[in-house]
């Protein structure tokens, strides 16, 4: 019987199976799981250390960070494979992942008491809590985590710069990017440097006004990238480089300038390339596009997928996050929020053929959805543990 097995080998076994089918043991295992061994922040540690370097498609669930697997395998109750979840100091609270940012397997947190943001390692546990200053009501912070990818050795740095909700911004819920200096010496925006742990002011400045979601921005070999519109409508992809601390606009990949309400949402596919999902309110066909390569001031687009949901009549919100599960077979999960706010919608779309992506789950036409009981919207995101 293997619950007569040795404990030091019963530890040895379970070391080698994946993060994301630690779950699955619950049913074969039960000892294992409901004993202490999978709550040991020893063997949690260990695991992590001993678990090959292979690709972990997550998403930040509320206030823990889960496989996808379970919203794919059709689970009707999320159940987080990492118990531990991240605490405010001196209160009986959980920090909310839902606007998190994510970066190289870390999460940076800001937080409604506004005074304090968090940096946060949850394969490790490992935590930084760091104090900014308060804004204005009617600014909000926006922020990114990245490191110089000109360095051998990663050195991770903050970015913070305020958003202001202009006219523009408040139909369609984005915020106004002005990093243009204002007089009275004003706070603009900010870098803070986690090996000095300092703040200091940023120079870098933007051509013109742009508008963009604070919470829309991605993170790809240490820069940051962020969907933006100018005064005059014209779409592009707003980058920071964490190396030479500068902002610069590239090419979207669009043939026609998109309505403003037309959804763009952007990810990144296995920590390799960026992704771009976009809709059209009048059409509903969705398109996703490919980032073929990326330079400082060049970036080339190619089309991944094209779906149309004219028969289902759903327009995802800009809140709404996709992964690309499978690029061969060109399968994307995509998570939104349901009509009513009491569900979350989760849809497997896929171009052409049928595609089984579960036991359970068989994709024909295009797409397959339905809804999980949950109020927030997943973030979906993936990370190789680096060695």
């Amino acid at each position: 019987m293997i619950s007569q097995l040795p404990q030091d080998l019963i530890e040895e076994i379970v070391y080698r199976v994946p993060v994301t089918s630690l779950r699955r043991l619950r049913s074969t295992c039960k000892g294992w799981y409901h004993q202490a061994l999978f709550k040991d922040p020893r063997f949690i540690k260990k695991h992590f250390d001993k678990t090959a370097r292979q690709y972990h498609a997550l998403m930040l669930f509320g206030n823990t960070v889960c496989p996808m697997s379970s919203i794919v395998d059709r689970v009707t109750r999320v159940v987080s494979i990492y118990p531990h979840r991240l605490a405010l100091p001196h209160r009986d609270e959980f920090v909310s992942l839902s606007e998190a940012f994510h970066c190289d397997g870390i999460l940076l947190c800001s937080l409604l008491m506004k005074t304090m943001i968090v940096v946060w390692n949850p394969f490790s546990g490992q935590t930084r809590w760091i104090q900014v200053t308060q804004l204005q009501d009617h600014y909000i912070g926006a922020y990114a985590l990245g490191y110089n990818n000109k360095e051998l050795c990663r050195s991770y740095k903050i970015l913070r710069f305020r958003c202001q909700y202009g006219k523009l911004a408040a139909s369609w819920g984005w915020g106004a990017l002005n990093v243009t200096p204002e007089p009275e010496g004003n706070f603009i925006s900010e870098i803070y440097e986690f090996s000095s742990n300092l703040w200091r002011n940023l120079d870098s400045v933007l051509p013109d006004q742009a508008y963009l979601k604070p919470s829309g921005g991605v993170s790809l070999n240490g820069n940051t990238y962020w969907m933006s519109c100018n005064k005059k409508g014209h779409y592009s992809l707003l980058s920071f480089d964490f190396s030479t601390e500068k902002f610069q606009r590239l090419c979207a990949p669009f043939h026609h300038e998109p309505c403003h309400i037309d959804t763009r949402v952007l990810s990144v596919v296995r920590e390799e390339r960026l992704s771009l999902l976009y809709q059209s309110r009048k059409t509903l066909e969705v398109e996703i596009w490919m980032t073929d390569e990326i330079e400082t001031t060049f970036v080339s687009w190619s089309k991944f997928l094209r779906v149309d949901l004219l028969g289902l009549n759903h327009c995802f919100s800009d809140s709404m996050s996709f992964s690309i599960i499978d690029e061969e077979k060109k399968v994307v999960v995509c998570c939104d929020e349901a009509g009513n706010f009491d569900f979350t919608m989760v849809w497997i779309v896929k171009e052409g053929e049928e595609y089984r992506a579960s036991p359970d789950i068989s994709v024909d036409g295009g797409v397959q959805a339905w809804s999980i009981p949950h109020l927030s919207v997943p973030r979906l995101f993936g990370y190789v543990p680096k060695n």
